[in-house]
């Protein structure tokens, strides 16, 4: 295995000072060290005591007690150092970051502890040149044992091994000891495969550490990922218990736990909260699970806007289809009726006419004008709204008089009704209103028309103008025709839409009229709504703002007819109209 760069650089400068840390791995390997230090300092001391006191007794009827306690002594202060030492640290709960300092003591302490040991080689030399030979074992084999327990920290252990072999080889040459020369060369061999076996421990130490933080760094980076991801991920065990979560997920399910099954792929979710997910399910090699949910709320909003869109153009181009059937209806009759009796009129006709023919006739000519005259304003006036030319100018207007024009008009225009068949009331408060008086018209016209088209014979148009609790007036036109199902009242505003086809191809209509009102009304800053219950009859409401009230009358009033209406729109047309609203 090739070394790396870090463990290479340390192998040279073995016996200098060592340095501060210069790399993420270099600082968490001396942690380690550190950490073996401390862990080693009670049980060095007792082996390094028991080691001495047996090695001091057995050289003692050799030496005398002179030469074993001038030995002996420095040993029992160094195991008593490391003792010291490992009750100091004990106390203050261990040392909470690496200590090059106390690193680099542990070196010092240990080449003095070798030299210790060294030492012996003259402190016990005797005549008896077996027993010499028994001290270089001794030695060896203490170098070796301290080695093997130092194997991590090769610098400290190396630092006793060059104290202690150095010192040996020295007092053996010194002192002529028997064998000198194979002694020395058995120490070298012995001390350079000691320090081979130390840099390869630290070797696969270092690279093990950096593997370890190369790890940890990917793990980190991949746990940033996940969590930064816009998708919520999770992770789950064999039996489906959350191992890991990312912030999104916690999130979207601070709830509780989604409800899945392994396999599970592309399925949609809709939240409480109304957020659409689409779910992924993985399994893993040991039976858990990865579920990833991604945020489709945009594409569902989307695909209902579609359909949406796709829906209506579907009903617009019915509703133009309806338009052109009508309008071919609409438009031929009156034609026809223009046509057939001018005809007649002419002196083309063999058909001898009477002055009462003729006033019939002209009439007839009259009314079917009149009619096309109204759809062709409808149509104009439409196309003018829907380009947003139509110019709004208030002015201050005469409640009553609108009123009576409009009703006037639609009267003539349907030729159902007379002026006397309407129950109108107006309070004082609204006698004058600031507004468009072409728009109050058209909108006044077109909704009384609808009341007359559709009121039964017998019954009174109900009319009453009036400001609600907010403030705002309002005109109310109720009549006690079909009425119009709740779920088309708001369709009904749609241009060329029509509630029932047959039932307004009885009464006539563009399907313009309601969609021109609301517009000209919101034009004004108003709107125009439509009350209605099946079988019961129909309330158009015309509201406008509040500012469209104009200075109010200075006459009293005129009749107990002109009540003082302020309430609901709804309830304008007291208690007959409450069963419509």
């Amino acid at each position: 295995m090739e070394s790396s760069p870090q463990a290479t650089s340390w192998a040279k400068s073995l016996f200098a000072t060592l340095p501060a840390p210069r790399s993420a791995a270099e600082e968490r390997v001396y942690g380690e060290m550190q950490r073996l230090m401390i862990r080693l300092l009670v049980p060095m001391a007792v082996i390094n005591f028991v080691n001495g006191l047996i090695y001091s007794a057995a050289f003692l009827q050799y030496v005398g007690p002179v030469r074993v306690a001038a030995w002996f002594t420095p040993v029992v202060l160094f195991s008593a150092m490391q003792l010291l030492s490992a009750r100091s640290i004990s106390k203050r709960g261990g040392l909470k970051r690496v200590s090059v300092k106390l690193l680099r003591k542990s070196e010092v302490s240990s080449l003095f502890l070798g030299v210790v040991w060294g030492a012996s080689a003259i402190a016990f030399h005797t005549e008896d040149q077996l027993a010499n030979l028994f001290i270089c074992i001794v030695i060896a084999g203490m170098t070796a044992g301290t080695m093997s327990i130092l194997g991590p920290v090769a610098r400290v252990g190396s630092r006793f091994l060059l104290g202690s072999v150095s010192v040996m080889l020295a007092a053996n040459i010194a002192l002529n000891t028997p064998f000198a020369f194979e002694v020395t060369l058995l120490a070298l061999s012995f001390t350079a495969a000691l320090i081979m076996g130390g840099l390869r421990n630290y070797r696969h130490v270092f690279e093990m550490v950096e593997q370890s933080i190369q790890s940890e760094g990917a793990r980190e980076r991949l746990a940033d990922a996940i969590e930064s991801s816009n998708d919520a991920f999770a992770f789950y065990d064999a039996n489906n218990e959350l191992l890991m979560a990312n912030a999104r997920h916690r999130d979207w399910f601070e709830c509780g736990e989604p409800d899945f099954k392994p396999g599970e792929d592309s399925v949609p979710v809709l939240l409480d909260s109304g957020r659409w997910l689409m779910r992924s399910t993985r399994q893993t090699g040991k039976g858990g699970a990865v579920v990833v949910h991604t945020d489709i709320t945009a594409l569902k909003t989307r695909e209902r806007e579609l359909i949406e869109a796709q829906r209506e153009a579907v009903e617009a181009d019915e509703a133009k289809s309806r338009f052109l059937s009508t309008m071919s209806h609409e438009l031929r009759t009156p034609m026809n009726i223009i046509l057939g009796f001018s005809k007649l009129m002419t002196g083309k006709s063999k058909i001898a006419l009477s002055p009462d023919d003729v006033r019939e006739y002209a009439d007839n000519i009259h009314a079917s004008g009149t009619h096309l005259l109204k759809l062709i304003n409808d149509i104009i006036d439409y196309s003018k709204v829907g380009l947003e030319r139509l110019p709004v100018h208030p002015v201050d207007l005469d409640t009553k008089g609108l009123l009576s024009e409009a009703i006037t008009l639609a009267a003539g225009f349907e030729d159902k009704v007379a002026a006397g068949d309407f129950d109108v009331g107006i309070s004082p408060k609204v006698s004058k209103l600031h507004a468009d008086e072409t728009a109050m018209k058209r909108i006044l016209i077109n909704l009384v028309s609808n009341a007359v088209r559709h009121n039964p014979e017998g019954k009174k148009i109900v009319i009453r103008a009036g400001v609600d609790t907010d403030g705002a007036p309002f005109i109310a036109i109720r009549d006690f025709g079909r009425g119009i199902p709740e779920e088309k009242l708001e369709k009904v505003f749609d241009a060329f839409y029509q509630a029932d086809g047959d039932f307004d191809r009885e009464h006539g209509g563009t399907g313009l009229g309601l969609t021109l009102c609301r517009h000209l009304a919101r034009l004004m800053a108003g709107d125009v709504v439509l009350k209605s219950r099946v079988g019961v009859g129909t309330t158009a409401i015309l509201t406008l703002p509040p500012s469209s009230i104009g200075r109010p009358t200075d006459r009293p009033r005129a009749s107990e007819d002109e009540d003082d209406w302020v309430g609901p729109a709804s309830e304008a047309s007291e208690g007959s109209d409450r069963d419509v609203a």
